[in-house]
């Protein structure tokens, strides 16, 4: 069979359109969950799966001493379950995803509120902003990245972030906070503007550190706190990184917001999680995770005392895959795991920052003992050296991976398994995967009602119902979507594409 009656057939990816379908029929007859809402937030997981969510309940309850405010999200508002895939992939990246959440219709990975054709959709917030409603983002990645940019604005690259950054200008949201320093920059900046000074004549206030963001009061407000994404949370919290948590932004943002009279969207994104997975670093995932559950507190106590106030919560795809395994007799040692986390005090990025270019096997020892709390055997530190100078990396297995990155994590993996004195976390790669994710709706108005599966694109059906909003971006097929990549000759036939490294 040619490739072009592949296509014709629906061969190449039409198991995907039918999982899509099915979940469409399965939604269109679920009922309302609410009638109207105010305001509407919606927190996003990025990359963030079930056994995330575990490892941080098990840190929190044993370590911490307390349960999450995930828990008590799962246990009191309706939750199931969302399929991830998007238009021409069983396996999303972030883009993708934010499509399907804010414009309710199956898009090909990589560009933004937009068909792989050109046609551009418009996203949800574009629409409530239509309404008069305040509009904020929140995230610790930069702001331009691909989850939050997908609620407000289209481009065909989710990578032109510095244009994306004159998008948000023109589109005039409330509140833009996260890191991203370079696309606003003048100095960074490849075409030299000055975003900053632009930004400020539209009124907004400038912040740039955690005490310029307190500090500032005006009605709009541009925070932007790191070159690139905001640092991992493991690294704020013990390397003294002077950044704002996603608590403290979320927390600025909400007032900001609450002051339009007629009420507001917000997204706040968790988004390091997906990173922390593309790096195989369990401690960055963890602590951010329950980052993000300090945030969804202060989320969730605000919808407690603003009952015109929904929150959707929901995680865009896995990534990594990790796992707490058994270990010991009869998985005894199973938990240990989880204690060995409280030695860690520093993520994967931070240490190759401090490594450079040309390690030596006593920094490398060092350095995990003081930031990993691991000893590693000069074999193991040498294996480090190898991947950071001579790019030999561990798995050898591993043909795409986020090297040397996985390396690192690769060296302190748990080797013993009668003896567990490392965190026994496995890892399936370095990449998202497939499968299904966390999805939730919290809220006095949420009426009582059976969620199970849905499709991702559902999200938006569930905004625009609370919101009074009625419309319908164009759909656009697989088999559509496959023609139009095949006549660009980029259709990928051998491989994945995986050229999206974090996203």
């Amino acid at each position: 069979m040619k490739r072009r009656e592949l296509i014709k057939a629906g061969v190449v990816a039409g198991v995907a359109g039918a999982l899509t379908a099915q979940a469409q029929q399965a939604q269109a007859n679920q009922p309302p969950i609410l009638t109207r809402a105010r305001n509407l937030i919606f927190f996003a997981y990025d990359g963030m799966g079930w056994e995330d969510y575990a490892i941080a309940q098990f840190y929190a309850r044993r370590v911490l001493g307390k349960p999450m405010a995930l828990e008590r999200f799962l246990s009191t508002g309706i939750n199931g379950l969302q399929n991830t895939n998007s238009l021409t992939s069983f396996v999303t990246e972030s883009s993708a995803a934010s499509n399907a959440w804010s414009t309710g219709v199956k898009t090909v990975n990589g560009g933004l509120a937009i068909h792989v054709d050109g046609r551009k959709l418009t996203p949800i917030f574009a629409l409530a902003k239509q309404q008069g409603k305040a509009v904020g983002l929140v995230t610790t990645s930069t702001v331009t990245h691909a989850t939050p940019a997908g609620f407000i604005v289209s481009n065909p690259d989710r990578n032109a972030e510095e244009q994306i950054a004159e998008q948000y200008l023109e589109f005039g949201a409330e509140v833009y906070l996260g890191g991203g320093q370079r696309f606003f920059d003048p100095a960074v900046r490849r075409d030299r503007k000055d975003l900053y000074a632009e930004y400020a004549a539209k009124g907004y206030a400038i912040a740039r550190t955690p005490a310029e963001m307190e500090a500032a009061n005006a009605s709009k407000l541009l925070g932007v706190f790191s070159t690139s994404h905001v640092p991992y949370e493991v690294d704020r919290r013990f390397q003294n990184v002077n950044v704002p948590s996603l608590a403290a932004m979320t927390r600025k943002a909400l007032p900001i917001l609450a002051g339009k009279r007629e009420g507001f969207v917000l997204q706040v994104e968790s988004a390091r999680i997906d990173h922390a997975n593309h790096l195989n670093d369990a401690a960055a995932a963890m602590w951010d995770i329950l980052a993000a559950d300090e945030a969804l507190e202060v989320v969730m106590n605000f919808v407690d005392q603003n009952p015109d106030t929904l929150l959707i919560i929901g995680s865009d795809h896995v990534c990594g895959a990790p796992a707490l395994y058994g270990a010991g007799s009869v998985y005894r040692a199973g938990s240990v795991g989880i204690d060995l986390l409280k030695n860690e005090k520093g993520s994967i990025e931070f240490m190759l920052g401090r490594l450079g270019s040309q390690p030596t096997v006593e920094g490398v020892t060092e350095l995990y003992r003081s930031v990993k709390g691991t000893a590693l055997s000069p074999e193991q530190a040498q294996a480090v050296v190898a991947a950071i100078t001579q790019r030999v990396f561990l798995p050898d297995t591993v043909v795409r991976g986020i090297q040397p990155a996985n390396t690192l994590s690769w060296v302190m993996r748990q080797t013993d398994a009668a003896q567990v004195n490392r965190p026994n976390i496995g890892w399936n790669s370095g990449q998202h995967t497939a499968g299904p994710t966390l999805f939730g709706v919290y809220g006095r108005g949420v009426n009582s009602a059976r969620i199970g599966l849905i499709d991702n694109t559902f999200n938006f059906t569930l905004m625009t119902r609370a919101l009074g909003i009625r419309f319908q971006n164009p759909v656009m097929s697989e088999q559509e979507a496959l023609e139009v990549l095949r006549s660009r000759a980029e259709v990928p036939w051998n491989h994945p594409d995986d050229t999206l490294a974090l996203a």
